[in-house]
């Protein structure tokens, strides 16, 4: 039986008292619950004993978004600290309060990932992120913040960067996805915040809610890897992670129109035509109320996996305008010899 050890609660993150080559576990006091005391968030810290960066990772700050958990877990099991250059702080459960009650958001309703990085004076999930983004993501020099689909939706494995931005452009092609996306930093979200701080931040969607998926977590587990690698955290070569990834300009949900039962026919990563129909609503007697079709032609991030449908429902999540790498922009190009998947 494994030695299980009395978890320290602590209010702040101290990376330099804690031992080197050691993996310390420890709970974050953040605001206070309705019992008045502190919620506490669960963090592992891998201290290395080189000098090296801080990596950070975040899974589950939607609460029922739970590979990145599992992701977490690997990558601890497997990481020798005495090995390690460099200071790793991983975060599996970022949303106590949602995984707690097994939904996406705060307990008080709110998406945390809308709100970051909080505020002092705010409502409770304000109040919490606040102390989330200033306690410990503060710490960072990078982060990969880990995430899947919302409940009813699938995803594909597929990261959301700036690419126009060479630091998180590097971050998205170390990985190993699916499909990479341009996407601009949305307000609101822990991206944003992180990436304005002058964290490079990055978002790995990795499949689908309420589950561990384990495929997925092993393929984004290869591409942390990688990251660590490249930034000298852990020994090994660096791999060309993005010959097989679509790269796409921008991406966007298709909405159905009528309310019924709907049928998505796509599969997740299907090239889909422009005019190829990819959606049928029926009434509760079996008649097609709408054919809903592609206005554009690209591939299928992420699709409504749900029958039940009202007018407005988000039914497939296209990204458009391919892209090819280019091979200048592959991470240490000019540094290193690009290795076959």
């Amino acid at each position: 039986m494994n030695d299980i050890r009395i978890i320290k609660a602590t209010e702040e993150i101290d990376i330099n008292s804690y031992e080197l080559g050691e993996v310390h576990r420890l709970q974050i006091l953040l605001s206070d619950n309705s019992m008045g005391v502190p919620w506490r968030i669960p963090i592992v810290i891998i201290r290395g004993v080189e000098d090296g960066p801080v990596f950070g990772i975040t899974a589950a700050v939607h609460g029922n978004e739970l590979n990145g958990i599992s992701t977490i877990f690997k990558l601890i099991e497997e990481l020798d600290p005495k090995k390690v250059k460099g200071t790793l702080i991983m975060v599996p459960i970022s949303n106590v309060p949602g995984y707690l009650n097994n939904q996406r958001a705060f307990i008080d309703g709110v998406d945390l990932n809308r709100i970051m990085p909080g505020k002092l004076g705010g409502n409770t999930s304000n109040i919490y992120a606040h102390y989330f983004t200033s306690k410990i993501i503060s710490k960072f020099d990078y982060l990969l913040d880990l995430h899947t689909a919302s409940h009813g939706r699938v995803n594909s494995l597929y990261i959301r960067a700036d690419l126009e931005n060479e630091e998180t452009r590097t971050l998205a092609f170390l990985q190993n996805p699916q499909i990479i996306v341009q996407k601009y930093d949305e307000s609101g979200t822990l991206r944003a915040w992180a990436n304005d701080q002058g964290i490079p931040a990055i978002t790995v969607e990795i499949g689908n809610p309420n589950a561990f998926q384990h495929t997925l977590i092993d393929e984004t587990l290869e591409g942390i890897r990688n990251t660590l690698r490249y930034y000298n955290m852990i020994e090994g070569e660096v791999h060309d992670m993005v010959t097989d990834a679509t790269i796409c300009d921008h991406s966007y949900w298709i909405y159905s129109t009528k309310g019924g039962i709907v049928d998505v026919l796509p599969k997740l990563t299907d090239r889909i035509k422009k005019g190829q129909v990819i959606a049928k609503v029926y009434d509760v007697f079996g008649q097609v109320k709408e054919v809903i079709c592609a206005n554009k032609k690209g591939i299928v991030i992420g699709k409504n996996v749900r029958p039940n449908c009202e007018a407005g429902t988000r039914i497939l999540h296209l990204g458009v305008d391919f892209m090819a790498p280019d091979p200048e922009d592959i991470p240490g190009h000019d540094d290193y010899e690009i290795t076959e998947k």
